[in-house]
C-alpha cells in the first residue's frame, strides 16, 4: 500500500534549522586542502607506516587500553580493536565507563584535524542510540623520533558493516531486516539533522551493527559511523568547489549544483537501501566523470528491484527523488509504512 504525503508539522518532534550556505572560512579551506593532501598520498595507514618507519605502532598503547589489531583502514586514519587493560576493573573515560573492547582509529598528530572534528561532532551526538559511541580521545608515542598519534576511542561493532553484510549475502538482504536496519539508520539521521549535522557520507561502509537489546533479541542494531565529513549549520565553513562524500552516493543537487542540504542524506540513504535489498552496487562500476555525468546531467535513477514489496519501493521513491525539495525528510520518513513495527 503506498504512503501518504504527512503533513511535516504534524508529526515533527524536532524541527531542523534551514540550511544556508556560509561565507568562505579560512579554517575550512585548511582541512580541505589536509584531507587532499591525505588522499594523494594515499590511506591513513600507510601515513602512519611512513610516519612510524622502523616502529611498531601496535605497541603504542593507551594509559587504559591496549591496541590488538588492525581492523580497517581509510583516508583519514586506521581502525584497531584495543582491549581495555586489566590492571583496574573500571576505567572512566572522558565520556563514560570504557567497556572491555573498544575501537580505536588513529593519525599521526599533525594529520589528526579529521578525526579531531569527528570527536567533536560525536560528542554532540553521543544521546542517540542509533549514532555510534564516542569515549573520548587520547595522545599515544610510537617510541620513534618522538612521533605522536591521535587516537579516537569509539564503539566496538562486533557485528561488521551493512557493506561487509551484503557482501556476505550475495544477493541481498532479508527485507524484513532491511527494514529494521533502515529505520534504526532513519531514527540516527533524524537526531543528527535535528542537531544541525549533514553527515555527508552516508553508506552501508559507514553503517554499523551492534548486537540487539532484549526488544531486538537474536539481531543487530544499526548505527552511524564516521563523521569525519560532517557539516555543522551553524558554523562558517566553506563548501565551496570541494564535493564531499563517495561518488556512488552522491546526490543530483550534490553533484551538480554543490549544494549541500539535510537532503543529500537521505539520497544517500536511499542508495544504501537499494544496495541492502539487492546485493549489487546501487549504480554500475564506472570512473569519476561517469558518475559525475549520471548522477548530475542524466535523468537516471538507481535501478530498484522488481522483487521487493510495494511499501519498500513507494519508500525508495520518497528518497531517490531527483527534485531535492520533494524528498522526503528523516522526520517524514519515520511513518512511513515501510518502516512500521511487526
Amino acid at each position: 500500500m503506498a504512503a501518504k504525503k504527512i503533513n511535516k508539522s504534524s508529526s515533527s518532534s524536532c524541527s531542523t534549522a534551514p540550511v544556508k550556505k556560509p561565507r568562505r572560512d579560512a579554517k575550512w579551506r585548511a582541512m580541505m586542502k589536509r584531507r587532499n593532501a591525505i588522499m594523494k598520498r594515499g590511506t591513513g595507514f600507510e601515513i602512519l607506516k611512513e610516519a612510524a618507519a622502523g616502529c611498531s605502532l601496535e605497541t603504542s598503547h593507551g594509559v587504559t587500553w591496549a591496541r590488538c589489531c588492525l581492523l580497517g583502514k581509510g583516508g583519514y586514519g586506521s581502525v584497531f580493536l584495543a582491549k581495555r587493560k586489566t590492571t583496574t576493573t573500571t576505567t572512566r573515560s572522558s565520556d563514560g565507563d570504557l567497556p572491555d573492547k573498544i575501537a580505536v582509529k588513529s593519525a599521526t598528530l599533525e594529520n589528526a584535524s579529521t578525526l579531531k572534528h569527528e570527536k567533536r561532532v560525536l560528542c554532540d551526538l553521543k544521546a542517540s542510540p542509533n549514532v555510534i559511541k564516542c569515549y573520548g580521545d587520547e595522545i599515544t608515542d610510537t617510541g620513534c623520533d618522538g612521533e605522536r598519534i591521535y587516537n579516537l576511542l569509539l564503539e566496538f561493532c562486533c557485528g561488521l558493516s551493512l557493506h561487509r553484510q551484503i557482501k556476505l549475502s550475495g544477493s541481498g538482504l532479508p527485507e524484513s531486516d532491511v527494514r529494521k536496519y533502515t529505520r534504526d539508520v532513519v531514527k540516527g539521521l533524524k537526531y543528527v539533522h535535528c542537531r544541525g549535522y549533514i553527515h555527508c557520507d552516508v553508506k552501508p561502509g559507514n553503517i554499523l551493527l551492534v548486537p540487539g537489546t532484549e526488544e531486538r533479541s537474536g539481531g543487530f542494531v544499526a548505527k552511524i559511523a564516521d563523521f569525519g565529513l560532517a557539516m555543522s549549520i551553524y558554523e562558517n565553513q566553506n563548501w565551496g568547489d570541494d564535493l564531499i562524500g563517495t561518488y556512488p552516493y552522491m546526490s543530483p543537487e550534490l553533484v551538480k549544483e554543490k549544494r549541500y542540504d539535510y537532503g543529500v542524506d537521505i539520497w544517500a540513504l536511499g542508495c544504501a537501501v537499494v544496495e541492502m535489498l539487492s546485493g549489487k552496487p546501487v549504480w554500475p562500476r564506472m570512473d569519476v566523470p561517469g558518475y559525475l555525468y549520471t548522477i548530475g546531467d542524466s535523468q537516471d535513477l538507481p535501478q530498484i528491484p522488481s522483487s521487493i514489496s510495494d511499501d519498500a519501493k513507494d519508500f525508495l521513491g520518497k528518497c531517490l527523488v531527483r527534485n531535492a525539495a520533494q524528498r522526503w525528510s528523516a522526520d517524514e520518513l519515520l511513518e512511513h509504512p515501510f518502516l512500521s513495527v511487526g
